[in-house]
Formats: structure tokens, sequence, C-alpha cells
């Protein structure tokens, strides 16, 4: 039964299935959207940018990002069998994808993966002269948390690339809430969403440690916001999902 699981066949199906079901959900889902002219002031300056949202929003993310209008978006994507789901639902929802775990606090380079992967995001975000900067877009606790604990990778990725930072926090209405260490949710069909944007300075290239830290807890806490933020537009309680 693993290797059935394991098999192309099988996760091209677990794939297919899974895009089919969440295209139909963000399809009914009515939205409300708050703070989006900032953020399509980056879309229509085509450069690079580090797009983040939490681990447990990770299956509405697609619902965010415009194909027709914003940069072209590069997925993160592990190493594991998982990951190899993951890369089929990115590439059906028209993602580039690169694996690689996310990036340790200390060094982003130290993950599964290795510098290469880190290489080749870098390489991707900054596009070229035909298509302009690209999207990178991360779930800066994954894969496995702490929850709502950022990484200091997208702000690395930032630094590097002078790329700024675009914090996402959705949220729907009805949703299934899985008891897994980020509360992952899958939104169900037919209800109200919520969608809220934050932009951020890219980090200054000159920016030490200590002021890396800052930074990161700037950001940690602007996702945050942004998220908490979608879910009290829907009237739910933002203590019940931190």
């Amino acid at each position: 039964m693993k290797k059935l699981l394991q098999s192309d066949f099988m996760q091209t199906l677990i794939a297919t299935i899974i895009v089919g079901y969440l295209k139909f959900c963000y399809a009914t889902t009515t939205w409300r959207v708050e703070g989006q002219d900032a953020v399509e002031a980056i879309w229509d300056g085509k450069g690079p940018v580090v797009l983040m949202f939490w681990h447990g929003r990770l299956h509405l993310g697609h619902a965010s990002w415009p194909r027709d209008r914003g940069q072209p978006v590069c997925v993160l994507a592990s190493m594991s069998k998982s990951g190899d789901v993951s890369v089929k639902i990115n590439t059906r929802f028209g993602y580039h994808s690169i694996r690689g775990s996310s990036a340790k606090k200390s060094d982003p380079t130290k993950q599964k993966g290795g510098a290469g992967a880190f290489r080749e995001l870098i390489r991707w975000i900054r596009g070229d002269k035909e298509t302009g900067g690209r999207c990178v877009a991360m779930t800066p606790d994954g894969p496995r948390g702490p929850s709502r604990v950022m990484t200091e990778g997208s702000l690395k990725l930032s630094q590097i690339s002078q790329a700024p930072m675009v914090v996402l926090g959705q949220s729907t209405k009805t949703y299934l809430e899985f008891n897994t260490w980020d509360r992952m949710r899958v939104p169900l069909p037919f209800t109200k969403g919520a969608m809220v944007w934050g932009v951020l300075p890219p980090v200054p290239a000159d920016t030490d440690e200590a002021a890396l830290e800052a930074l990161r807890l700037e950001a940690e806490q602007a996702l945050t916001a942004v998220t908490d933020r979608a879910d009290a537009l829907l009237g739910l309680n933002a203590s019940l999902t931190s």
C-alpha cells in the first residue's frame, strides 16, 4: 500500500483531486480584501518580491497571487515524498518549484537540499531582462514549526535580492482544521473569505545580525497581524487561531 501511495500515478491523482477541490472552493468564496493597493504597486513594478504567509494557511495561498498580473511565482517544496505531491500541485496552479526545506534561523544555506536551493531561489527572484523580477512564495514557519515563528530565510532572500516583503493573511469563515503543529486549515466551499495584505521594505544590504533579528521580529509580528486581521474580518476569534 505504501508503495502504491508513493507511486507517480497516485501522487498525480492526489494532486489533481486537491487542486480541483481548492479551485472549486476559491471560486465559490466571496472574498473581502484589505491593503491591496500597496501590493498592486508591486505587481505593476514587475520587480522581485518575497511573499510570505503562515504554514497553517498554506491551502489558501493559491487564491491570492494573480497569474495574469503578478510576477511569476516560485514555491520552495520539501525533498520528502509529500514534497513530490506539492510540486505537482504547484505546477497545476502555474507555479515553479525549487526543492529544499525552509532555511534554518542561523543559516539559510543549511537546509535540506543544501546551499544549492537557496542559490536557485536567488537566481529565480532576480529574474532577467525580459521578465523582470519574480516572486518567491514562502511559509517562513515551515515545514515543521514552531507555528508562527519566522526563520531568517525570507529576510536573507530579501536582503540579497533587495526585494520587498509582502505579508499575506487569509481566512475563510468555514474550514476544516487539522490537529497538526500548525493547525492546518482547509477551506470549505460556499463561504466568506478575507485577504489582508501588508508590504515591508527590503532588508538593507548592510544589516548586521543584531539588526536582522529585530527586523525578523517585526516581520513575524506583521505577518501574524494580517493573519489575525483576516480572522477578525470574518468574526473569528484570533486568540483561538494563534
